[in-house]
């Protein structure tokens, strides 16, 4: 019994060194701090400007509602005020 394990493993063992290191594939996109730091600056001022947009789009529909609900004024989706951020009430409305 012992002998045929020994045989069986000494069959297995392969002529291959064990102590081959394994190296980890380069990456081709490793990414520098300068980079991260890049894309983090675009994300704030990307998240800034959404921000902004919201703001606008909660301060425009409250000041329609409290000043000026008689006029005709369809409010643009948020998607725009996120695009573009600034008030869009009439004119007649912010006076």
């Amino acid at each position: 019994m012992r002998f045929s394990l020994l045989l069986l493993l000494a069959t297995a063992a392969s002529n291959e060194p064990v102590d081959d290191p394994v190296s980890e594939p380069a990456s081709s996109e490793e990414s520098r701090p300068c980079d991260e730091v890049e894309e983090t600056q675009e994300g704030v001022k990307d998240l800034k400007k959404e921000m902004l947009g919201l703001e606008f789009f909660l301060r425009d529909k409250k000041e329609y509602k409290e000043n000026c609900p008689s006029i005709e004024w369809e409010q643009p989706k948020l998607k725009k005020y996120i695009k573009e951020p600034k008030s869009y009430l009439p004119k007649k409305c912010k006076d």
